[in-house]
């Protein structure tokens, strides 16, 4: 599918923002300069805030309403970035994988659905084979997902032909008990250090922590602007409020934080936008004023 051929999905105007946090992700396509971005869900999620962020009380979401489900859960999503420049193909991360959605871990209440990414791609008219590399944020199981060797019946994952890149250090914080997380992890995956261009205009971020290896990707957009793709740095929109928030599964929780706190310093640059994977139906946006600001068509498109 060219760029041309390529839809944008509507996103809620600023001053509608508040209503979106709940809602199921959903595919959307959007072009910034150069760049072709396309989100591919692959499950959404409901949350056990307190649980999540072990930090914080009930009282405490009392303002993040907008992040909420109606039945007081914090909606979240998982997926991959399609990014597109030039015909070359780049997917960042690889969804959450084939679950039953059956037996959720302690801190999630369930998933609104699930096993979706390969059909998102299909109809994106996106060959899975066709796909020469896949970047990680990290490597747990919600990223690595369809890059499992038991993802699908080939053993070589959905993505037989891609190879896999991560972060320097995050291959070591392993446990070898738990066996391969990637499909051919051996011999197909490469340690790239923080600052190196793994494709035009798309450079590894080191933002240890969550993981030891944890690591963003920076996207030059070439017409000025930046799109960082952050991960698990942050899991919601209320950490660019509260950064000393932790995840109930960072790694370091002091490394997590000053990654946390690095990461909206840049994000409340002028010109540099956000891509947080488990952000629900706002994925794409800034931090703006110490909170997170979804993408408005109008005012951030150019």
């Amino acid at each position: 599918m060219t760029t041309s051929e390529q839809t944008t999905s509507a996103h809620p105007p600023h001053d509608a923002a508040d209503v979106s946090g709940g809602r199921l992700p959903h595919l959307w396509t959007r072009t910034l300069g150069d760049l072709t971005l396309t989100y591919v869900p692959d499950a959404g999620v409901h949350m056990i805030p307190t649980r999540v962020y072990p930090a914080s009380a009930d009282e405490d979401w009392a303002d993040h309403g907008p992040h909420m489900t109606d039945a007081g859960h914090l909606a979240m999503s998982c997926g991959a970035l399609l990014v597109e420049r030039g015909g070359k193909r780049l997917l960042l991360d690889a969804g959450h994988g084939s679950i039953s959605g059956e037996d959720p871990e302690h801190f999630q209440h369930g998933f609104d659905h699930v096993q979706t990414l390969p059909d998102h791609l299909k109809s994106l008219g996106v060959d899975p084979a066709t796909l020469e590399t896949v970047a990680f944020t990290h490597l747990h199981d919600d990223h690595t997902g369809w890059a499992r060797p038991d993802a699908v019946d080939d053993p070589r994952s959905l993505f037989p032909n891609a190879r896999w890149l991560v972060g320097t250090g995050e291959l070591e914080g392993l446990d070898p008990a738990a066996g391969p997380r990637l499909a051919g992890q051996d011999e197909r995956t490469t340690a790239v250090a923080d600052g190196t261009e793994i494709a035009e205009g798309v450079h590894a971020w080191a933002l240890p922590g969550h993981t030891t290896g944890h690591t963003a990707w920076v996207l030059d957009t070439g017409d000025g602007r930046r799109v960082v793709a952050f991960g698990d740095a942050m899991h919601s929109p209320v950490q660019v409020q509260h950064p000393d928030w932790e995840v109930v599964l960072d790694h370091d929780r002091a490394e997590a934080e000053s990654s946390r706190r690095r990461l909206v310093e840049f994000l409340s640059q002028d010109g540099v936008f956000g891509f947080g994977v488990h952000f629900a139906d706002q994925q794409l946006g800034t931090a703006d004023a110490g909170r997170w600001r979804p993408w408005e068509d109008k005012a951030d498109n150019r």
